[in-house]
Parts: C-alpha cells; structure tokens; sequence
C-alpha cells in the first residue's frame, strides 16, 4: 500500500508527532508484522510517524516501536544495496518475535 501524505500540513503544525503520519498497531495480534519505512522517521521528537496501539489509542514510545515498526530508510542505501528492504524486515521480524517470546515468558520489556 501506498500513501501520499500531506507534509506541509505537517510541517505547518510545527513537525508535532500527534500531527505525523498514524501507524496503528495491535500489539497482540502475532501474526502480523506492521513496518512502516519512511526517511524522515527521525528522533523521538521530530518522527514522521506516530504510531499508536489500536486498542488503547496511547502512543507507543518511540524507543519501542523504532526498528520494529517504523524504520528510518536510508535512500542511498536503498538504491545501491539490492537486499536493503529485506534486510530491515528481517531484523524487525527479529526484534518483534523477541518481543513476543518476552511476553509469553511473561519477562518485563524494556
């Protein structure tokens, strides 16, 4: 899917991550692994994403959801490495089961 955002409506409203681009995650469904890619996915401050449970509608912390549903692409990376995407669904793949092994073990998350 493919979505064309607004960036100067964005921009306007001082770059406020509850003014980004929304990713809402249900954190129990296992089965699915949301990822979103963007190059302005930036500190926690000045994300492009705001990402929130589903459920709850509280917003993840950035510590959180970075690497595992939101990565921050590097465009020239993306061009010269032919398995760039791969790569970084893999290791979101990686840091979500982590996650969800912690869970089911019932050990703290960070």
């Amino acid at each position: 899917m493919a979505i064309q955002d607004d960036f100067q409506a964005y921009d306007t409203a001082s770059r406020e991550n509850d003014r980004a681009k929304l990713l809402l995650i249900d954190q129990s469904d296992y089965s699915t692994q949301h990822i979103f890619f963007d190059d302005n996915a930036d500190s926690a401050d000045q994300c492009i994403v705001d990402v929130r449970d589903l459920v709850s509608g509280e917003a993840l912390p950035y510590k959180k959801f970075m690497d595992m549903y939101v990565v921050k692409v590097h465009p020239h990376k993306a061009i010269l490495e032919s398995d760039y995407f791969v790569k970084q669904i893999e290791a979101c793949e990686a840091k979500r089961d982590e996650e969800i092994r912690r869970m089911e073990a019932g050990i703290a998350l960070e």
